[in-house]
């Protein structure tokens, strides 16, 4: 989504941790998978965004884990679910990256990883180190948004 908008962030979770807190694992696990499968048929098939569906089945299974064991009752629990996702996504994505398309998958944030790697670092690290600043931003988005929406049903369902 971010190609079309222009942002330096993803913006592929946020329905599918929506999904993961409203309806849990089977209905967030078909959200994730189906956005990569909309975001590659946008592109026309590239093959660059299939490998990264494995990282919105981890963001629905962390999310689904954090809301049944009671862990997004707070904002620091939110805080913690936005450090994880971030954390996983990020490790996940760079090894992706790394392994799948030697470092470069032409998003506007591959610029911050090649003057990374012209630096000295390695691809792999070049790579998580901007993922990790990015996803804490887009996660960060995704879950403040669920955790308000997920608060303000709970209230309203206590009335």
């Amino acid at each position: 989504m971010n190609d079309y908008l222009s942002f330096p962030i993803f913006l592929d979770s946020i329905f599918t941790i929506m999904t993961a807190v409203l309806f849990g694992l089977w209905p967030a696990l078909s959200v994730g998978l189906l956005s990569n499968v909309f975001i590659e048929f946008l592109h026309g098939f590239p093959g660059i965004y299939y490998p990264f569906g494995i990282v919105n089945i981890l963001t629905a299974l962390i999310t689904v884990l954090f809301v049944y064991k009671k862990k997004l009752e707070t904002p620091s629990h939110a805080f913690w679910l936005i450090i994880v996702l971030a954390t996983i996504n990020s490790l996940i994505g760079a090894l992706i990256v790394t392994l799948v398309f030697g470092g470069f998958t032409d998003m506007s944030l591959d610029n911050i990883v090649r003057g990374i790697i012209i630096a000295g670092q390695p691809v792999f690290s070049s790579a998580f180190i901007v993922r990790m600043v990015v996803n804490v931003v887009d996660k960060g988005i995704a879950v403040i948004i669920t955790f308000l929406v997920y608060k303000t049903i709970q209230r309203k369902s206590k009335i």
